[in-house]
């Protein structure tokens, strides 16, 4: 049974959060921590992210950030994918290197925009590692109060949430606050005390759909016109609708027309359905990495060529809208 999609609100502001699995300080490491920074740059500018508040302490990373276009679960699948990548690599490891799938909530007013801000940029205060956010070099705080050059924040992005035209008042009222919520000391309270984080349903819920009238899934559709599908379904869907046979997709034939139904299957079953991978190759009978490197590269095409994005978007729409199959008795 597919698990229910997270939702997406292109545009819109989230507290994002993951851990390290069993709580590893890999991040301890100035080379990993270098990495880490330098692959969150790299997706920021790829994907048009606009980062207004991160922190990267030993075990776990928080960022505050705005989407584009770009799906947020492909942005952070990125991110932490070449994290763990690089990590086993230089270290010989196998295996995952984060404890579960990122967390994170959106944010939908300027108060817990404010917030979410000084909560970030205060976790090194709230472990015990430093008095004042200012000594710790792994945060944006430092690039807010100008001590830094910004090289991950969008300074103006966050500065606008002090109501000010002029800078240097927006960045005094900046860390005015970043004082104040230093002083009532609710920042020490663990994530899932944290009222933007305190009303979802479970664990991964992103956006409560009824809050949000245009809520997304992670691929632009509407919420309320996607219906679930197992692979089995969509395959059966896909076929319909694209003209191309499963037993063509799913054979050795290297016709570069089959890898044009190939790649399309792969995003709107993994990428627009959240249909797992390898059971997308599995299906196809290729090798999960190829899948893998079939969404990056329709990624990618979608990016640069306006044309290929809508030829993926009326196959979607045209399995979207097929109803359920009549059962002949």
């Amino acid at each position: 049974m597919p698990r229910k999609p997270r939702l997406f609100v292109s545009g819109a502001t989230y507290h994002v959060y993951c851990r390290v699995a069993r709580g590893e300080f890999v991040f301890e490491d100035p080379i990993e921590a270098e990495a880490f920074i330098d692959t969150v740059r790299e997706v920021r500018d790829r994907d048009g992210l606009s980062i207004f508040a991160w922190c990267l302490m030993t075990n776990h990373y928080h960022l505050v950030l705005k989407t584009a276009s770009v799906p947020l679960w492909r942005s952070t699948a990125r991110l932490q994918g070449k994290v763990a990548r690089g990590h086993n690599r230089r270290h010989g490891f196998l295996g995952r290197l984060w404890q579960s799938r990122y967390k994170a909530r959106i944010i939908d007013s300027n108060q817990y925009f404010r917030k979410v801000l000084a909560y970030v940029h205060l976790n090194p205060v709230a472990a015990g590692i430093v008095d004042d956010p200012a000594r710790y070099p792994l945060s944006g705080h430092r690039e807010a109060i100008g001590r830094v050059r910004p090289f991950l924040l969008d300074l103006g992005g966050l500065l606008a949430a002090f109501h000010s035209t002029d800078r240097q008042q927006a960045r005094d009222a900046y860390i005015e606050w970043v004082r104040i919520v230093a002083e009532e000391r609710w920042f020490e309270d663990g994530i899932e005390k944290l009222p933007w984080w305190r009303e979802a349903g479970h664990a991964d819920e992103i956006v409560d759909a009824g809050g949000h009238h245009d809520v997304q899934t992670f691929d632009g559709q509407n919420l309320d016109d996607r219906p679930e599908l197992g692979l089995a379904e969509l395959a059966d869907r896909f076929e319909r609708a694209s003209g191309f046979f499963l037993s063509d997709l799913a054979s050795r034939k290297r016709d570069p027309s089959l890898k044009e139904g190939r790649i399309a299957m792969t995003v709107l079953a993994s990428g627009r359905y959240g249909l797992r991978v390898c059971d997308v190759a599995k299906l196809l009978e290729k090798n999960p990495g190829t899948v893998s490197r079939w969404l990056a590269e329709a990624d990618r095409r979608s990016s640069i060529d306006p044309s290929y994005r809508r030829h993926l978007d009326n196959l979607d729409r045209t399995i979207t809208a097929e109803g359920p199959r009549k059962v002949i008795k």
